[in-house]
């Protein structure tokens, strides 16, 4: 009976510890694809405007622009994917 509440015991605690950990980010982004990107971005984004506030714009208005300058600018779908996923890693401001 005594080990049975221990064994309790120990998992209740292993829960508690794992509900600390907080949240892990969906998407890692390995260091290689984050340089790529960031060359990319130099290449076709920043060369003709600004960065933009991803956060001033609705998700739906964001994917607009995104496809209309990705056709613009001659990305593969591929290299779409991967700028999304580098312009919201690293200019994106929370939204809450």
């Amino acid at each position: 009976m005594r080990a049975r509440r221990l064994l309790s015991l120990f998992s209740l605690f292993g829960i508690a510890l794992t509900g600390c950990a907080g949240a892990t980010k969906t998407a890692e982004v390995s260091i290689d694809e984050t340089s790529a990107s960031r060359t990319l971005y130099v290449a076709k984004c920043a060369k003709c405007h600004k960065i933009y506030d991803r956060a001033k714009y609705s998700d739906e208005d964001w994917h607009k622009w995104m496809a209309k300058m990705s056709k613009k600018s001659k990305l593969t779908p591929e290299q779409s994917e991967m700028l999304s996923r580098y312009i919201d890693n690293t200019f994106r401001s929370s939204r809450k």
